[in-house]
């Protein structure tokens, strides 16, 4: 039993470990504290909270005070005094209070829609700059092998070996890999600035060079039945369904007869005239057709969400479906590339003299093309399975 939770124990922490260990969820945490557009939200928030709390309570008593004088002198002066209260009816309050709860879980949603969007945002930035950092090592790779051939064939042209077309091939051959990399050296630190921009001016000073291990999902129907619950959007959807009904409740106890009572005091002559007052109001004209709005406006949401829970499985269907189809082409790539070395080759054939140099540099733009593309192709792949990743958490 001892060895079980030990085994346990460990594998929980291997999990902690790798966890800590993946630079993009580093990432993601430190912009959802530091990202300044998050911030000002969550105070939105906050301020909606207490607003949705305004206006459930009853109306405002009402007091009146009068004080009259006659024309004549012989009349004594007459003042009034009343205090009044008016009432919906009961039961609105309730459902005032219910809506105001429903609202508040509404900008919960919100906010938390709002946050997806700007940590896949940042997820998507590391996936990017993951690309280019792996461009960029390839690259000066790149050049090492430009820069060493220019050496030999300039080493060749100053023996009289070679005639300057063959060095000039070099060069420009060495001059186009090293322009390459300046450039993925500029989108590098582009996507840096990015990164610290939605990090809230904070720099990020985590090295992102690999891509995070995603276990891909073998079945989409049984993944998603587990995920459609973490979309913000369609939760809302369906509570603006839910609210929508509450408000047709509303709507029918405002238009019940509205009360009022009070208390009245009247001085005349000498004579003190005082009691209770009670009115009703009779609901004829004043919430004509509130009802049956309300009714239609509680149709079109129940549409709205059944397209939005549509719209959300039919986008991720189709980016399952590529990421699927992505899987099948690295597989291929990296079997290909796994298994031969074509710049070494193509070297060691140049060396013996078995390729002419426009053979050897047009044979290594083909061998470079192939992994540029499965690099482009990983990223891709990445970038499906990032818009996957958002909705398992």
């Amino acid at each position: 039993m001892k060895r079980i939770i030990h085994i346990i124990l460990l594998l929980v922490a291997t999990s902690l470990s790798l966890e800590a260990q993946n630079p993009f969820t580093e990432v993601l945490r430190n912009v959802e504290i530091n990202n300044t557009t998050l911030k000002a939200y969550r105070e939105q928030a906050s301020a909606d909270k207490i607003g949705n709390k305004t206006g459930i309570n009853m109306a405002n008593p009402e007091v009146e005070f009068g004080y009259l004088w006659p024309d004549s002198p012989i009349e004594e002066n007459r003042w009034d005094f009343s205090i009044n209260q008016s009432f919906d009816f009961p039961t609105a309050y309730r459902y005032k209070s219910q809506l105001a709860k429903g609202k508040n879980e509404q900008v919960d949603l919100e906010y938390e829609q709002q946050r997806k969007e700007i940590l896949q945002q940042a997820r998507l930035l590391c996936i990017e700059l993951a690309y280019q950092n792996k461009m960029n090592k390839e690259l000066k790779h790149r050049v090492v092998y430009a820069q060493e051939l220019s050496d030999a064939y300039q080493k060749s042209f100053e023996q009289g070996n070679i005639d300057i077309l063959e060095r000039n091939k070099t060069k420009l051959d060495l001059l186009n890999t090293e322009k390459t990399l300046q450039m993925n050296e500029v989108e590098v630190n582009t996507l840096k600035s990015e990164l610290q921009r939605m990090n809230g001016g904070v720099p990020v000073d985590i090295v992102i060079e690999l891509y995070p291990i995603y276990n891909f999902p073998l079945n989409f129907i049984e993944w998603f039945e587990n995920v459609k619950a973490n979309n913000p959007a369609v939760k809302k959807a369906e509570h603006e369904v839910v609210l929508s009904k509450k408000q047709e409740q509303l709507t029918k106890a405002l238009n019940l007869p509205k009360l009022t009572a009070g208390y009245a005091r009247q001085k005349e002559e000498g004579r003190i005239f005082q009691g209770f007052t009670v009115g009703v109001s009779i609901p004829l004209w004043e919430g004509r057709n509130t009802v049956k709005h309300q009714k239609a406006q509680t149709t079109a949401l129940q549409m709205q969400q059944i397209d939005t829970q549509l719209q959300f499985r039919n986008m991720l269907k189709s980016q399952y479906d590529k990421a699927s189809k992505l899987s099948v082409l690295l597989k291929e790539y990296d079997e290909a590339l796994s298994v031969t070395n074509n710049r070494d080759l193509l070297k060691k054939a140049l060396d013996k003299g078995q390729l002419s140099l426009i053979n050897y540099l047009l044979e290594l733009s083909v061998y470079y093309e192939t992994i540029d593309t499965f690099l482009s192709t990983e990223r891709d792949y990445q970038l499906a399975v990032g818009e996957l990743q958002q909705w398992e958490n």
